[in-house]
């Protein structure tokens, strides 16, 4: 049996076989097939790929973004926050199903909080935020330190404060 090896994290291109992806949440499969590369290429979203041969087996999209101090959650909204907050959206994060379980959406969640200490170390950024799909997603979000908004419990924030804290901690 021959094992295809994987690529490290980098930029979506062109090149990388985004079609044959299906991770079981039709919108995220439909994100990368139609909107990956444009959003991507028009500067709205920065799209990180895992592949084997080209094959991308899993992503994440990163993004700045703004939010009102009213929505963020107590301990993250803390002082007298600029309104609105700069934040980070981690927009979307997801492995193919072929490949789950092989640590591939735990490498690529530990690539983007990393990245995203990074940005808001260089630009600034309060929080990073996920827009969970589902309540599914939901639950793996909180069970991963984020916190759900007070408008919306699809919405979860992280502050990028903690995230350094836990990448610091191992």
């Amino acid at each position: 049996m021959v094992v295809a090896l994987l690529s490290p994290p980098e930029l979506l291109n062109a090149g990388h076989d985004v079609f044959q992806f299906f991770c079981g949440k039709p919108s995220l499969d439909h994100w990368l097939k139609t909107r990956a590369l444009a959003n991507q290429q028009k500067g709205f979203t920065v799209v990180m790929v895992v592949h084997a041969e080209d094959r991308v087996v899993g992503y994440y999209g990163l993004a700045p973004t703004a939010i009102v101090p009213a929505s963020l959650p107590r301990a993250i909204r803390t002082g007298q926050p600029p309104n609105p907050v700069p934040c980070i959206l981690l927009g979307q994060l997801a492995t193919d199903s072929t490949w789950s379980g092989q640590g591939i959406g735990l490498g690529l969640f530990n690539h983007a909080l990393a990245r995203s200490v990074n940005g808001a170390a260089l630009i600034g950024g309060r929080a990073l935020i996920v827009n969970a799909v589902d309540d599914e997603a939901a639950a793996f979000w909180r069970r991963r330190g984020f916190l759900p908004s007070k408008d919306d419990g699809l919405v979860l924030f992280r502050s990028i404060a903690d995230i350094a804290a836990s990448l610091a901690d191992g």
